[in-house]
């Protein structure tokens, strides 16, 4: 029994290797196209953890620098400080002198007693 190739069946087979090709070629492009978006989403999610982690680090130091601005405003602290550096209350003798930088015509003077605007003469 000698089989011989009959052109239908040759034409067959060309067809089933062309199949196999494209069947091949597009499994390779599947591959290639997974690899590039598990590479997409990696890269994504290495800037999704590095956002995440700045975000914590800049709330961190918004909480300590809201802690540090409530002991500034600490009335007390303010005493003792001014204190230390030799501040002192005014009494009633001593004026108050303001001078404002961008009017060049006259300054205000007030008693310490005097806690309104107005002007002493």
């Amino acid at each position: 029994m000698n089989r011989t190739r009959t052109p239908g069946r040759q034409r067959e087979q060309r067809l089933n290797r062309w199949l196999m090709a494209a069947f091949a070629a597009v499994v390779l492009l599947g591959v290639i196209v997974q690899i590039t978006m598990m590479a997409k989403l990696s890269d994504q999610s290495k800037q999704t953890y590095a956002a995440r982690r700045e975000t914590v680090e800049l709330e961190s130091r918004i909480n300590n620098l809201t802690l540090s601005l409530n002991q500034f405003h600490n009335r007390d602290r303010i005493t003792a400080r001014a204190q230390a550096l030799g501040m002192q209350l005014p009494d009633e003798t001593q004026l108050r002198v303001v001078n404002l930088s961008g009017l060049s015509y006259s300054t205000t003077a007030q008693s310490a007693e005097n806690t309104g605007a107005g002007e002493m003469e």
